[in-house]
């Protein structure tokens, strides 16, 4: 007995200690790491209700972080941002999505996106999508437009050869999910094809909103326009009507095959009477 007793009050390891109560061996409870640092980077990107760190004396929350229990979770959507003070052994973490950031976007039912037009059938045509608003995808994403969403009006007569071509850039809105593709709409007056290339090579200008012009050739080609002012159309049209306005007044200044045969037959006639 005597023996036993001397191997129970006897340390066992490091990591180990006799429970008073118990009279057997037990590991030891470990003291909190006040001081570890977070477990994410600055800048990382941090998701609402996301684990940032602990909270204690020494970590805080700050912009766009919370706590709760013994943690610091984020409540927005942003970039971690961690502000050191040494004098006082503290660190405000932070949940920010400033300017200097990129900021973080992602599709959604309803958003407005810019898309490229890479193939088209009869029923629908498939678009790469590039933009959320005005932010740029790091990944492109697949997305269609079907033949029933090109117009509010008229949907049995919209025609997919007839509204979009092959690499327009098309704004459209998001209205559903499909089978791993997003379905979008360009009902919308201000929704549509906002830039194509002619078969010249030319940036198309529109010439109604059912119809593109190249520059250089004045070829037509039928597509859905998107109702947008651009300052390349505006200028277009100014130089276009200022060329208009100057072959007109040109042609009003030559005068007429009709007339000038009237006058040499009026002179011819004059010569040919005979003086009194």
């Amino acid at each position: 007995m005597s023996k036993s007793k001397s191997l129970t009050t006897q340390p066992i390891d490091n990591d180990w200690e006799i429970h008073p109560e118990k009279g057997g061996p037990v590991l030891k409870e470990m003291p909190h790491e006040t001081k570890q640092k977070p477990n994410l980077n600055k800048g990382t990107l941090c998701m609402p209700g996301q684990k940032i760190c602990i909270a204690n004396e020494y970590f805080e929350p700050g912009e766009g972080a919370y706590e709760f229990g013994d943690a610091i979770y984020s409540s927005v959507l942003g970039y971690l941002s961690v502000q050191e003070f040494p004098d006082q052994e503290l660190t405000v973490v932070s949940v920010k999505n400033g300017e200097r950031q990129r900021p973080f976007a992602s599709p959604n039912i309803m958003a407005i996106v810019t898309c490229i037009v890479v193939s088209r059938t009869r029923k629908l045509c498939r678009c790469l999508i590039t933009h959320v608003g005005n932010v740029k995808l790091d990944e492109t994403i697949r997305g269609i437009i079907r033949r029933e969403y090109i117009t509010e009006r008229h949907r049995d007569l919209a025609e997919i050869e007839t509204s979009f071509g092959i690499g327009d850039t098309v704004l459209a809105r998001i209205v559903g999910i499909g089978d791993g593709d997003f379905i979008m709409s360009t009902a919308e007056d201000g929704l549509g094809v906002a830039t194509a290339v002619s078969k010249a090579g030319y940036y198309m200008v529109p010439v109604g909103w059912t119809k593109m012009e190249c520059p250089k050739t004045k070829e037509t080609q039928a597509r859905k326009v998107a109702k947008i002012i651009q300052d390349i159309n505006t200028e277009y049209w100014h130089n276009r009507n200022t060329e208009g306005l100057q072959r007109k007044n040109s042609e009003n200044r030559k005068p007429s095959s009709s007339n000038t045969n009237t006058k040499v037959r009026n002179s011819s006639s004059a010569e040919s009477e005979p003086s009194e």
